[in-house]
């Protein structure tokens, strides 16, 4: 009889285990991004507002602040069968390099913008952010 009842102690702490352990993610929010340095190029400050992690962009301002333009990097799709902001990616990286201005995002892709032409390319590497570059 004693171990009948102390399997029944035990049956009776299972439920309350599994709602702890399920229950933990749905408290889990993600922290919010990094500030990304801003970067100048031609007198135009490009930064990353980071306020959207489903469409990131670079914003460019003149040397006041006013905003000249936006240009859209990359865009997240999201799952609605997960928690959203789970699964947003914010920029992480900003360099200039010629006329280039390069974009790191947090899972470490990169994309680069021309600055002459404001077309935006995904790259298969991040060499601009390797160590040892100015």
């Amino acid at each position: 009889m004693g171990k009948a009842l102390g399997f029944v102690r035990h049956a009776t702490a299972y439920p309350f285990l599994a709602i702890v352990l399920l229950a933990g993610p749905l408290f889990a929010k993600r922290a919010a991004p990094e500030p990304v340095a801003p970067v100048s190029y031609g007198g135009i400050k490009y930064s990353a507002p980071n306020d959207d992690g489903r469409i990131e962009y670079v914003q460019a301002s003149d040397s006041v602040g006013k905003r000249l333009f936006r240009i859209k990097v990359f865009e997240t799709k999201i799952d609605p069968s997960l928690e959203e902001d789970v699964q947003w990616v914010f920029i992480a990286g900003l360099k200039v390099v010629g006329n280039l201005l390069w974009v790191k995002d947090e899972k470490s892709r990169c994309y680069s913008i021309n600055l002459d032409t404001k077309g935006v390319e995904k790259k298969t590497g991040c060499w601009a952010f390797s160590a040892g570059r100015n």
